[in-house]
């Protein structure tokens, strides 16, 4: 009998939690071990991935005999997917918890059904969807795109996207970033997720921000249960008093933490200036000018002094042009700037 090969695509994470899920089925043979080992070695990323996911395995016998509303949701519809191919029906023996951390976590329900996107730092790219939504992709970002028959669903892994969402009342647009879930009403919208904060911007119509629900206390725990009870149809449509509409014009921001700003009034159009190439300010500290200067390009900055970082600057700039980002902050600002080897650029008062 010929072993069986796995040809895995994907990111670590996700592969981690195929080998993991696959390691604890009946389809185990020592070729398939071989293959783990081989796919360890590989580099530190895989192996950290797989630790990571192992763990999570583990823990699952401490999360069975648990109550929690996601459970008791998904018990009751378990016995309406009993046609669920061969190896989720596997997983459900191992508990009903294993099931939804797994599937979540590491996307194995739709394994096949994903499409990964990536923009190396200065790239953008725009992709036409299979439904006649439209994503644009900023420098250096990473997302994943799952179409089903009744979900479609962006994983914002890092970096920012703009998206411009084809209307389709039966099967829901929605952006999984950071701890929380950003669920289309017909609309375009800027998301970027940096620094564990993500920031929302509405350019047309209007979305609405669903956090993790804070089911167990556990933030990690809480994230992958919402996850599961988002993909599995559990208690996932928002609450309009819960999670207000964020307008065309507004712009929120939450972290990783579960924490959840007031919405406030911005220039949606000067955001997603990136679109076209530009980056505009408006007042803003030049440190948070380099910042998303820094972006775009192999480099860093450091200060010759705090002050520096403070004043203010409002400009518009070419983003691949950064000699000429350079040229017009030392024209306009008392500062000057020495390139030095390694991507390194110091910004010091210029005195002169």
């Amino acid at each position: 009998m010929k072993s069986k090969t796995y040809k895995l695509s994907g990111t670590p994470q996700e592969q981690a939690g195929f080998w993991v899920f696959t390691q604890h089925s009946e389809e185990w043979t020592t070729a398939a071990e071989q293959q783990l080992q081989a796919w360890l070695a590989e580099n530190d990323s895989n192996r950290f991935e797989y630790e990571r996911a192992l763990q999570l395995w583990q823990q699952l016998d401490q999360l069975k005999p648990a109550t929690f509303p996601a459970r008791q949701a998904a018990q009751e519809t378990r016995a309406k997917r009993i046609q669920r191919k061969q190896r989720i029906r596997k997983a459900q023996t191992t508990g009903l918890m294993g099931l939804l951390v797994l599937t979540t976590t590491f996307g194995l329900n739709d394994y096949r059904l994903t499409d990964y996107y990536a923009t190396a730092v200065g790239e953008r790219k725009s992709i036409d969807l299979a439904d006649g939504s439209q994503i644009t992709l900023n420098t250096d970002t990473q997302l994943s795109v799952k179409m089903t028959g009744n979900r479609r669903v962006i994983g914002l892994e890092k970096g920012e996207v703009y998206v411009s969402v084809a209307h389709e009342i039966d099967r829901p647009f929605d952006v999984i970033a950071g701890n929380g879930r950003i669920h289309d009403i017909g609309t375009r919208f800027n998301v970027y997720s940096a620094n564990n904060t993500t920031q929302v911007t509405v350019a047309e119509g209007q979305v609405q921000i669903i956090p993790d629900s804070k089911i167990t206390g556990a933030r990690w725990l809480d994230h992958v249960i919402s996850r599961s009870a988002f993909w599995l149809h559990l208690n996932s449509a928002p609450k309009n008093d819960e999670t207000p509409a964020l307008l065309a014009g507004q712009q929120i921001s939450y972290d990783d933490q579960g924490q959840v700003n007031a919405p406030i009034a911005t220039n949606a159009t000067n955001i997603i200036a990136w679109r076209s190439g530009r980056l505009v300010f408006e007042m803003a500290p030049l440190e948070t000018v380099l910042s998303q200067v820094q972006r775009y390009h192999k480099i860093s900055f450091q200060y010759s002094g705090e002050a520096l970082k403070q004043i203010r600057v409002s400009a518009t700039f070419e983003i691949d042009n950064l000699p000429k980002i350079l040229n017009t902050l030392q024209a306009a600002l008392p500062i000057k700037t020495q390139q030095l080897q390694g991507g390194k650029i110091v910004v010091s008062a210029n005195r002169g």
